[in-house]
């Protein structure tokens, strides 16, 4: 039980996506097979990161 099936060391969050059509289509980019538009949304968005690892 040392993982997140244990209910007692586990945190649940609600998750809420207010623009679900434009994080569908970042999920869509971040996780498709096409490597090239990934690679340009990270190189355009690196910078921007506040909380990575946080």
């Amino acid at each position: 039980w040392e993982t997140t099936l244990d209910t007692e060391a586990r945190t649940l969050l609600q998750v809420r996506v207010n623009h679900g059509d434009e994080a569908d289509e970042v999920f869509s980019t971040l996780m498709g097979d096409v490597v090239e538009p990934r690679r340009e949304f990270i190189q355009k968005n690196a910078l921007n990161v506040r909380t990575l690892d946080a």
